[in-house]
Parts: C-alpha cells; sequence; structure tokens
C-alpha cells in the first residue's frame, strides 16, 4: 500500500501535475491519521474492556468477602444479644432470696462466651495494591472507609468485650471462686449457689457488664447495616457495569 502511494506520487509529480500532487498528498496524510485514529480507539477499546473486567473481578471478590463478613457478624450479634439478656436476668435473680442452677448455669455461660472477629479482607487487598481505582470515586470512598475505619472501629468494641470477660475469669477472688468447673461456651458447673457473697459478685459484675455489652451490640449492628449498605451499593454498580 505504501509503494502504491509512493508511486502515484511520483507519476503526478513526473506528470507536473502539482495541483492534483498536493490534493493527494493531503488525502493520503488524511488517510493516514484516520488509520491512528482507529487503531488508537481500538485499542482504547481493548484497554477498557480490560479495566472493566478486572474491576468486575475485584468487586465480585469483595462482595464474596463482605457477604461472609455478614455471616460471622450475624454470629456475633447473636451471641451479644444472649448476653444482654442472659446479664438482664441475673441482675434480677442475684437480688432474690434463692437462685435456680441451671437457669445461673445457662446465663452465665452466655455472659462469659466471647467472640474474636476474623474478617476476610483478601479483595480489598486486590483493590488496594491496584490504587484504589473504580471508576465509581463514591463507591471506592464507601469500601475504604469500611475497611480500613469502620472494621477497625468494631473489632476494638469486639475486643473490649473479651478483655472485659478474661478479666472477670482471670479473677480467682470473685464470681471463678464459686465455679467448679468450666468448659469455655459450653458448660459451666456452680457449687454454693445461694451463697450471698456470690449474689453480690454477680449483681457487680452485671452492672459493670451490662453497659459495655449493650453499647458493642448497637455497633455491630450498625456496622452490619453497612456491611449490608455496601453490598447493595456493590450490587448495584455490578449490573451497570454489565450494561
Amino acid at each position: 500500500m505504501i509503494n502504491l502511494f509512493r508511486k502515484t506520487r511520483q507519476k503526478l509529480l513526473m506528470e507536473n501535475k502539482t495541483g492534483k500532487y498536493l490534493k493527494y498528498a493531503i488525502g493520503e496524510i488524511i488517510l493516514v491519521v484516520i488509520g491512528i485514529l482507529i487503531a488508537l480507539s481500538i485499542n482504547n477499546w481493548n484497554e477498557n474492556k480490560k479495566v472493566k473486567h478486572t474491576e468486575v473481578f475485584v468487586l465480585q471478590e469483595v462482595l464474596s468477602n463482605l457477604n461472609e463478613d455478614a455471616l460471622i457478624l450475624n454470629d456475633i450479634i447473636n451471641q451479644r444479644k444472649k448476653a444482654k439478656i442472659s446479664v438482664a436476668k441475673m441482675l434480677i435473680y442475684s437480688q432474690e432470696e434463692t437462685i435456680d442452677k441451671d437457669a445461673l448455669e445457662k446465663d452465665l455461660i452466655n455472659f462469659l462466651t466471647f467472640e474474636r472477629y476474623f474478617p476476610i479482607n483478601n479483595a480489598y487487598e486486590i483493590l488496594k495494591s491496584k490504587g484504589l481505582q473504580l471508576s465509581n470515586n463514591s463507591l471506592t470512598t464507601k469500601i475504604s472507609r469500611y475497611y480500613d475505619y469502620e472494621q477497625r472501629k468494631i473489632n476494638r468494641s469486639i475486643v473490649d468485650i473479651e478483655n472485659a470477660i478474661l478479666t472477670v475469669l482471670e479473677d480467682t477472688s470473685g464470681v471463678m471462686r464459686f465455679i467448679e468447673s468450666l468448659t469455655l461456651n459450653k458448660s459451666i458447673s456452680i457449687f454454693n449457689i445461694n451463697d450471698p457473697d456470690l449474689k453480690k459478685l454477680l449483681y457487680r459484675e452485671m452492672i459493670a457488664f451490662k453497659n459495655n455489652n449493650a453499647g458493642t451490640l448497637e455497633k455491630l449492628i450498625i456496622f452490619y447495616d453497612l456491611n449490608t449498605s455496601l453490598r447493595n451499593d456493590i450490587e448495584v454498580e455490578l449490573q451497570l457495569i454489565d450494561k
């Protein structure tokens, strides 16, 4: 093709057809420019397709991680709810004359059970390695805030609950001195069930733990709602990308 253009130009020059030569040269330049633009357009289309494919993959992985996170959070929330109910019960019957042994042992297990939060964040790490570049800047900000701020904040609250319970478990002069055997999160055996000292210690521990547990539960529910909202936003974004 290039040789054909060259021969045509040479022929026009030899025939002294300057006007036609100039028009032909201009037309040739235009054709070259059009060819370059088409090549650039195809290249950009291919690059955009690659970026779109990568973005869909990363968002699907983040969504999968968030779904797993939601299951973990739901279990923790349910345990904090159980603890809240049991704490309320113990506050009442620790001031009564007699305590039902089975009820107390069941409620103490709920009280002394704590959770550790191990979220799966590998998809977010992939996103960060790519410079957090999503086409939807608002969604990028929401994802970043969820993982870098909100998730860390809720984890601190969950650790606070663990530390509060460990303090009780390690205090051999407190409630623990009335516990004959204990298998964490499973079973407990108490003796001297109606000892006045046990009742006083129970009441003291429940008062101290009540607000801590309630506050963490409230934060967990708010964080779970954030998780739900973010999952919905990602699902909408994936639908828009597919269009």
